[in-house]
């Protein structure tokens, strides 16, 4: 009985995360070119073509740029919201395995998936909880968050491990190149999450269950891993945290981090003292 998450990579230039719970191997996301998903999948040791459904959170091509070439090349069942599916046409022929993400979720072998509505610029962007049926633990996936709504933070509550976005370090923002409209897009209640935010979010997502945190979708221009994990980490000294706190690259993919290995290091012998 296994679990596990690894970043493909992420950040502005392209977002993907493969999920594998025993048998069972989900995309969330998979926003590269066909070359770039092989390549990387490639570095984790897993065929292409055992990969089960993409869930697709929304219609932004670092998200969604490689849905079409990959359902067709290796036959990948694709799963979205209607709309989210109607903002893609231009990626799809109509031969691809596509069906709606109901609200309610799915289970796909091993996993439940369940979409959480998100607050950002797409037309239905969505977060989402995978369940491994078997161990009952969760992972939480949020990227492309301008707020965390009640809602996320409710869905999020619990998770075994999540993916938090920590998108820019609000200094950088300011004084960085960009125009003043695309700093105001970033950095508004529809936009990205800040280091600061994320920061406040791990802070009250932490438990003693809680295996590990990947910050991702980290702005190049905006922030710095070392930045994002400091201020996160300090959010997180209150809790007394002691699971992987780490960053996810954009250009090569994280290690595979196994879930119920990392809750099971938190749990055994005295560290649950902490949280008594």
């Amino acid at each position: 009985m296994t679990f596990s998450i690894a970043s493909l990579g992420s950040g502005s230039r392209g977002n993907a995360f493969l999920v594998e719970g025993d048998d069972t191997r989900i995309l969330v996301d998979a926003g590269f070119s066909g070359r770039q998903l092989a390549r990387r999948l490639d570095i984790l040791e897993v065929d292409p073509e055992s990969i089960d459904a993409v869930v697709v959170t929304h219609e932004h091509r670092d998200h969604s740029g490689g849905i079409g070439v990959g359902a067709r090349r290796w036959g990948w069942a694709l799963k979205m919201s209607s709309r989210t599916r109607r903002a893609c046409t231009t990626l799809l022929r109509g031969q691809e395995t596509c069906d709606d993400l109901p609200v309610s979720g799915i289970r796909i072998g091993a996993l439940e998936i369940a979409p959480v509505p998100t607050c950002h610029d797409a037309v239905d962007p969505v977060a989402v909880v995978v369940r491994h049926v078997p161990s009952d633990l969760r992972a939480g996936i949020a990227t492309d968050l301008g707020r965390a709504t009640t809602p996320v933070r409710q869905a999020l509550r619990g998770c075994a491990f999540l993916v938090l976005e920590a998108n820019h370090d609000e200094r950088l923002l300011r004084e960085g190149s960009y125009p003043w409209g695309v700093k105001q897009r970033i950095g508004g209640s529809r936009g990205h999450l800040s280091n600061r935010l994320a920061a406040e979010l791990a802070r009250e997502l932490a438990h003693p269950r809680l295996g590990g945190i990947l910050l991702a979708h980290l702005s190049h221009e905006c922030n710095d891993p070392d930045l994002a994990l400091d201020r996160v980490g300090q959010g997180l000294l209150p809790k007394r945290y002691d699971g992987v706190l780490a960053a996810a690259a954009q250009d090569e993919p994280s290690e595979r981090y196994q879930i119920d290995e990392l809750v099971n290091a938190r749990t055994s012998g005295p560290q649950l003292s902490l949280f008594t």
